[in-house]
């Protein structure tokens, strides 16, 4: 690398990418530290250290993904992908966690494999779609890109770690839309899904039967596709709520609650509602940094990690939410705006996936501390604790920074 390629590097850099996610971690590293500070322990002081040990390390990983070639990571796209996808098989043997295996001991440091596979598989998934002379409007074209995302999909799973599992999914989709992908194609991928949530009331069902028959019919193709797809469809609605009363009590309960957290409120709900009260007591202005009464006497549990958003809410109050959730929304606009003027094809999906992936975090993480969402333990992009996030989090954003600049020959 010349001293002019560099300096071409630094001119296309998007300080305002940048600056807007400094600003959130600053507040991320704030609230952290306001969680800690009047802990009994040290634990939560230690991983406050840690955090800023992290973002240090992630400002030399952003520079790293900013400074190497885009060939170099488009010719090695697949090669990082199988390192990933193999990093990610050995945790069904060497994982470790309380009651999960998702990390890997690496002496004094714990790597989580799947946050790495959802940049591996962003990147991989940019590289096939990208090629021009693919056809993605045969089905057969599909098979590729949906078994590089269910079988880390369902390795995550198992680990059990449903919401990173459903991350590679909110990558997929909006990644397959980019490419041109037809509508018709990603209808009937999803066309399951609704047929088996609308199955348990006979109205919902009528009226999704109608909406599927109506886009059937016009979508003008061949009579077997669509009456298979109808058929299908119908038999998976029908068949679901005589599986659902098969499961026992317990499982229907636990099920329900991902949904109603008023089910089991001294439970699986208890999370949610704690963090519910937190964020509804600090008012417009915040009780101040170090006063959260549900922070500090550890009525709110996984303070530094899932719930940190309600740390933000209890203390900072509405008008620094308010700001948060602006200076998120002004970073995902930047980015698609990003993936709107990139240079080239593959550029444009890889930052299409980084900021769905960054999106669906965000939306799912503050959903589910104000109960709009159910607890799939995602964290929150630049707040919550994690060495493994925070690092993929900033390589991510080193990648997006360096899509939007060179060109791919």
């Amino acid at each position: 690398m010349n001293n002019s390629w560099i300096e071409s590097k630094i001119d296309q850099f998007d300080w305002s990418l940048f600056g807007l996610s400094l600003v959130l971690l600053t507040v991320g590293l704030i609230a952290m530290y306001s969680a800690a500070g009047q802990t009994e322990g040290a634990q939560l002081q230690n991983n406050f250290q840690r955090q800023l040990l992290w973002a240090g390390l992630g400002m030399g990983v952003l520079s790293v993904a900013y400074l190497v070639q885009k060939k170099v990571i488009y010719e090695w796209s697949y090669v990082f992908y199988a390192v990933s996808f193999l990093l990610l098989c050995l945790t069904l043997f060497l994982g470790q966690g309380a009651g999960s295996s998702r990390w890997i001991e690496l002496g004094p440091f714990q790597v989580q494999p799947s946050e790495v596979m959802k940049i591996a598989l962003i990147v991989a998934l940019a590289k096939y779609l990208s090629g021009h002379r693919r056809d993605l409007d045969h089905p057969r074209n599909l098979v590729v890109p949906f078994l590089l995302t269910l079988v880390p999909m369902a390795i995550v799973f198992k680990q059990p770690d449903l919401g990173t599992a459903m991350v590679y999914v909110a990558i997929l989709f909006p990644m397959l839309y980019w490419a041109n992908v037809p509508l018709f194609h990603l209808f009937c991928i999803m066309a399951p899904l609704m047929s088996i949530l609308t199955a348990f009331n006979f109205i919902t069902f009528a009226v999704w039967v109608g909406i599927l028959l109506l886009i059937l019919y016009f979508a003008n193709r061949s009579l077997l596709v669509s009456v298979g797809h109808f058929i299908f469809n119908i038999s998976l609605g029908l068949v679901t709520p005589v599986l659902w009363a098969s499961l026992e009590p317990y499982q229907q309960t636990r099920i329900l609650t991902l949904f109603d957290i008023s089910i089991d409120p001294k439970g699986s709900g208890y999370q949610v509602l704690q963090s519910q009260t937190a964020i509804g007591s600090g008012g417009f202005w915040g009780r101040g940094l170090g006063e959260g009464t549900q922070t500090h006497l550890k009525f709110l549990p996984e303070q530094h990690t899932d719930f940190i958003f309600s740390v933000v809410g209890e203390e900072m109050g509405f008008l620094i939410v308010a700001l948060v959730l602006l200076i998120f929304m002004l970073l995902l606009l930047r980015m698609t705006y990003l993936g709107f003027q990139s240079k080239d094809r593959y550029s444009s999906l890889i930052i299409v996936g980084g900021t769905a992936m960054l999106f669906f975090h965000v939306v799912v993480n503050i959903g589910m501390t104000v109960g709009l969402m159910p607890v799939t333990g995602l964290p929150l992009p630049f707040f919550s604790y994690g060495g493994s996030f925070l690092l993929m989090t900033f390589a991510l954003l080193g990648l997006i920074l360096n899509s939007n600049s060179e060109r791919v020959d």
